[in-house]
């Protein structure tokens, strides 16, 4: 995690997880935009909807209650696509209706080795210690982008 200073001068922190994976920008591409895939890696069990792979649309990603996320409802969440940038960067502004920093999410990918490098960044956290629990859960979640792209069984 590293600290960026905004131009308002209020600290940010942003989250970055990357791994490698043996698999082509083209299918590293639709797993990071494809609601069907997404659905199977991110955090399995929660749905994604991504009806329009364009910037200004809206994408749906439902948070099911799992070992890893607590609570008994589903929470539905709302992001607008800021950037789709075809096998480079995918990039997704949430909308919350409290305060604070834009909380960005995006998916960069890096042709490398002869497969790809997939970083997910999160901006938008205003202490390390907020960002922990999203660190340890992006990690989670590139094990098993790489584990379905490379055809095994999910680790979480």
């Amino acid at each position: 995690m590293s600290e960026l200073n905004n131009p308002n001068d209020i600290s940010e922190v942003t989250v970055e997880c990357s791994i490698w994976v043996d698999a082509s920008k083209e299918r590293a591409w639709g797993a990071v935009t494809e609601g069907e895939q997404l659905t199977n890696w991110y955090s399995p069990g929660s749905p994604w909807d991504v009806p329009d792979l364009q910037e200004g649309a809206a994408v749906y990603f439902r948070h099911s209650p799992n070992e890893y996320h607590t609570g008994a409802d589903v929470v539905t969440l709302k992001a607008v696509i800021v950037a789709a940038e075809p096998l480079k960067r995918f990039a997704l502004r949430w909308e919350f209706e409290s305060e604070g920093p834009a909380m960005i999410t995006s998916f960069l990918l890096e042709e490398e080795n002869g497969g790809t490098t997939v970083t997910i960044t999160e901006t938008g956290y205003e202490t390390e210690e907020q960002a922990m629990p999203t660190q340890e859960g992006y990690t989670m979640s590139l094990m098993n982008l790489k584990a379905h792209l490379e055809g095994n069984s999910l680790p979480y």
